[in-house]
């Protein structure tokens, strides 16, 4: 699979600012935040909450591009914040799943894999 989703015991915008620290804290950079829902507001279209982090490290990025230059196409991984139902919902890019073409990748992978995993249960 190349995603995971869970369900977070927060609302929507202390979901978002909770894993923005978690992230950190867990190694990685917030590259970008994409906000749909502002983006749509402008366009007179309101929904929920709906967001992406994009994350990565500088650190990370020189060791992909170490590995396999072409593999510079998957950074940053996205965690995608959105409502639906009344409650808030993470997804998570797999790491394993996205680099598994490129070569010399699988560990760096599975260390970023672990690392979402620790953003994501800040939120569980």
């Amino acid at each position: 699979m190349s995603e995971r989703e869970i369900l977070s015991n927060k609302g929507f915008e202390e979901t978002v600012e909770t894993l923005q620290r978690s992230a950190e804290a867990n190694g990685l950079k917030i590259v970008s935040v994409v906000d749909a829902q502002a983006n749509l507001r402008k366009i007179g279209i309101n929904i929920g909450g709906n967001k992406i982090l994009e994350v990565f490290s500088p650190v990370l990025a020189k060791e992909v591009f170490d590995h396999d230059l072409r593999a510079g196409i998957i950074p940053p991984l996205r965690i995608y914040i959105y409502e639906d139902g009344g409650r808030t919902h993470v997804m998570a890019q797999d790491a394993i799943y996205l680099f598994s073409p490129y070569r010399g990748l699988k560990d760096l992978a599975s260390r970023v894999d672990m690392m979402i995993e620790a953003v994501l249960k800040s939120v569980m």
